[in-house]
């Protein structure tokens, strides 16, 4: 008899072991961990997570988990959620193709406060096993959607990622196939999301996390859901994808077709080809690109990066806000030339309302490149860069793969780099390079619990 889309996913989370994980798989997460948790304490100082963070003190919950570069603890549901927040805050934090969801702070903070919240150690290599399970099922169920497709619907990554959420609180509260079942069916119901630039965006990854946790807790109570919640008639698949793909989950599960992208930049996805392009022009040509020489910039891009700045509000060349500025290519690329760098520096309300930078991004105008559209979804972040000086002179840069892509992945030292100088900024150097090698080996570690009280900062 075949097995429903829900039990299959289930099967999958339940089943799977540290051993059977490829090595192709395993590393980039690693630095995923790695690279989320640096995210998140950085992100724990931005204006809206201390606005969340200050709601959950008020509510005054249970300590059970550490609220990442803070002192303060809250129930699990609520400390990963402001976690997950944090880790989003700055676009920062990783992105997995073809689904284009950021998994890694969502089931990174989601596998560390069910960990804290236990009574009993949970090793290195069961944390990455159900990490890994949050990564394949957030993948397949936006894939499943349509992937790439779905996504110009406006939905946001929250929609599919609630999902590796559950699967990864469900894997470490070692839930058997009917729990799992019923958490995925539970999560199925909880799942929205909307894009924006604004900073709603960040706070549906709060949401994944929080109705995640839900799932796994409620089912593990055994709380009444659907048997095949995701892919019955009136299930998740045919409610949220106008052509949903059917035969993905059967087809790919557990099989990784995936690949891991991490951000040199502080920006959207999407964003960072052009940005990088631009940096290497202005590299190959110094002094020669700055901003009151600067007649125009125009870009070459695929259809999603055209439909995530200039169709988006606020995301275009009309920047007034952080969360305007984390979407906007335009402002990406103004800020790089006028500043020469794209920094969580830049994204502050004075470097935005710069006079340079503003009429610089008014300067910019996006198009769709055909030929970029005609390759594989996992192959369209790529962006040719043309700038026209005042004097008539034109340069032009392609870029094939920005830097952190799967083909040119930041270096190991880059990775401590920014991990470093996104923790420092909130926690002791001493301790943050003491956390570094700490999780440089994360799958020696006897229990995971030593990772959050080192992301607790002193009151």
């Amino acid at each position: 008899m075949t097995q429903s889309l829900t039990s299959t996913v289930a099967s999958y989370v339940h089943e799977l072991t540290y051993e059977s994980i490829p090595a192709r798989v395993l590393e980039p997460i690693k630095d995923s961990v790695r690279d989320a948790i640096g995210c998140g304490v950085v992100g724990s100082t931005s204006r809206d997570v201390k606005l969340l963070t200050g709601y959950f003190a008020e509510l005054g919950s249970a300590p059970q988990a550490v609220i990442w570069g803070t002192s303060m603890r809250a129930c699990a549901p609520m400390a990963a959620a402001a976690n997950a927040a944090a880790v989003h805050a700055w676009d920062f934090d990783d992105t997995v193709m073809p689904g284009i969801v950021h998994p890694g702070g969502i089931v990174v903070s989601t596998g560390l406060a069910i960990a804290e919240k236990g009574n009993a150690a949970i090793s290195g290599r069961d944390f990455l096993t159900a990490v890994v399970a949050g990564y394949e099922v957030g993948n397949l169920m936006s894939a499943a959607l349509g992937g790439r497709e779905w996504r110009v619907y406006g939905f946001y990554i929250t929609v599919p990622v609630i999902f590796g959420a559950a699967a990864t609180a469900a894997k470490l509260m070692r839930l058997d196939m009917p729990q799992l079942v019923g958490a995925l069916g539970i999560a199925a119901t909880q799942a929205a999301g909307l894009y924006s630039a604004t900073m709603t965006k960040r706070f549906n990854a709060s949401k994944a996390v929080e109705g995640g946790i839900y799932a796994a807790e409620l089912a593990r109570r055994g709380y009444e859901a659907p048997l095949d919640a995701i892919g019955d008639q009136q299930g998740f698949l045919k409610t949220f994808s106008r052509n949903p793909k059917w035969d993905v989950i059967p087809r790919d599960i557990g099989k990784y077709a995936f690949e891991v992208y991490h951000k040199a930049y502080p920006c959207i996805r999407s964003n960072q080809p052009a940005i990088y392009a631009a940096r290497l022009l202005q590299d190959d040509h110094p002094g020669e690109i700055t901003a009151e020489k600067i007649r125009k910039i125009t870009v070459y891009a695929d259809r999603l990066t055209h439909l995530y700045t200039m169709e988006t509000p606020g995301g275009g060349t009309t920047v007034e806000t952080v969360g305007n500025a984390l979407v906007s290519l335009p402002y990406g690329l103004a800020a790089m030339l006028v500043y020469g760098q794209l920094t969580l520096d830049e994204m502050s309300v004075e470097r935005i309302g710069n006079p340079a930078v503003q009429s610089l991004l008014k300067k910019v105008e996006i198009l769709v490149d055909p030929e970029i559209e005609k390759l594989p979804p996992t192959q369209r972040y790529r962006a040719t860069v043309k700038v026209e000086l005042e004097d008539g002179r034109t340069f032009e840069k392609f870029c094939p793969a920005p830097k952190g892509d799967p083909t040119n992945r930041l270096t190991a030292e880059e990775l401590r780099e920014k991990f470093m100088r996104n923790t420092t900024s909130v926690l002791p150097k001493a301790q943050m390079e003491q956390l570094f090698e700490l999780l440089q080996d994360i799958e020696r570690l006897d229990d995971v619990r030593r990772i959050p009280q080192m992301l607790l900062r002193a009151p």
